[in-house]
């Protein structure tokens, strides 16, 4: 197993190459809307808290907020995805017009309501989310307006990601013609994917499963690291990527890559407070790594400081490069 070095110089180099990255991104855009406050009573009406809401706040999640994490890096990003006519929508565009994300590809589907997902924060403790969302396929025009837009822009993209979530963008038929067309390019396909889908990613660069979507495949229970590794190498073949990365929270992250190579990543965060968002900041990272030259194992390594960065803080966030960069020597 490799146990590679990363130095404050290399890390500085990769990143100054970013702002002339240009990555897409397709997948599941959502809302994520926070209320702030404090719990100061039970409810006379059930055996529930009740929240003082004291402030307010709307985030980017899902495919958006891996776009959110790239501009923060600096990459230029073109995100694809479907919004419903409604004000969840607006915030949305609003939002990534905010973060300088390129959104002339989010289409409107007036038949469909924007995912949008509500958390309510006390003192720092989620108590309770509430998702809105519809989960049908998006219709066919969707899919050939996409997968027309993504081949005929190939050539000015650095690296593309696929952000799944089961929300209905993501669709095997068109999603296959994207991977067939990408493959040979000589640019990496990044998939975060969704558990039931991972036959649809055959043949792309590199999928990016937790533990558990990953046992999930050939539903199977790991106990240990030597079981882990087997299945991960059997996860790539079968799938035919040029890598895999398995993200175990406070175990770090293992990538599966080349003839049977394997790299441990220990997880780097010492304070967790929040995983949402943290597999959209780790495939982010990646992107913006990968699609501005830097090697695969190199971009693994930033990705994971950077993740351990992501779960300090409580909801969807984005990590800043001088944070990434502060953390080497």
């Amino acid at each position: 197993m490799l146990h590679p070095e990363l130095s404050k110089d290399q890390v500085a180099s990769y990143m100054r190459r970013i702002p002339s990255t240009r990555v897409w991104v397709l997948g599941d855009v959502m809302l994520d809307r926070y209320h702030w406050g404090v719990v100061d009573r039970i409810s006379p009406e059930a055996p529930v808290p009740v929240v003082n809401v004291t402030r307010r706040s709307s985030r980017l999640g899902g495919a958006a907020n891996v776009a959110a994490n790239l501009r923060a890096l600096g990459a230029a990003v073109t995100l694809m995805g479907v919004v419903g006519a409604d004000r969840a929508g607006e915030k949305i565009r609003h939002l990534l017009d905010k973060d300088s994300v390129d959104s002339t590809h989010l289409l409107v589907d007036r038949q469909r309501e924007t995912t949008e997902k509500v958390r309510i924060i006390a003192q720092s403790q989620q108590v309770v989310r509430a998702d809105f969302e519809v989960v049908d396929p998006i219709p066919e025009q969707f899919k050939e307006k996409f997968t027309s837009s993504l081949l005929s822009g190939a050539d000015d993209c650095d690296a593309l990601i696929i952000s799944d979530y089961g929300k209905g963008v993501i669709q095997a038929d068109y999603l296959h013609e994207i991977i067939s067309a990408w493959r040979g390019r000589g640019k990496w396909l990044l998939i975060d994917p969704h558990v039931g889908h991972f036959i649809w990613y055959r043949g792309a660069g590199i999928v990016t499963p937790n533990t558990k979507e990953a046992m999930s495949i050939y539903n199977e229970h790991i106990e240990s690291d030597d079981a882990l590794s087997e299945l991960g190498f059997k996860i790539k073949e079968d799938l035919s990527l040029e890598a895999l990365l398995i993200t175990r929270g406070e175990s770090g992250m293992n990538l599966y890559f080349g003839d049977r190579k394997e790299l441990h990543v220990p997880a780097v965060a010492k304070e967790v407070y929040d995983v949402t968002g943290a597999g959209d900041t780790v495939i982010g990272v990646l992107g913006a790594f990968l699609g501005a030259g830097a090697e695969l194992v190199d971009s693994v390594i930033i990705a994971n400081q950077a993740a351990g960065e992501a779960v300090k803080e409580v909801g969807t966030t984005t990590v800043r490069t001088d944070v990434i960069l502060s953390a080497f020597k």
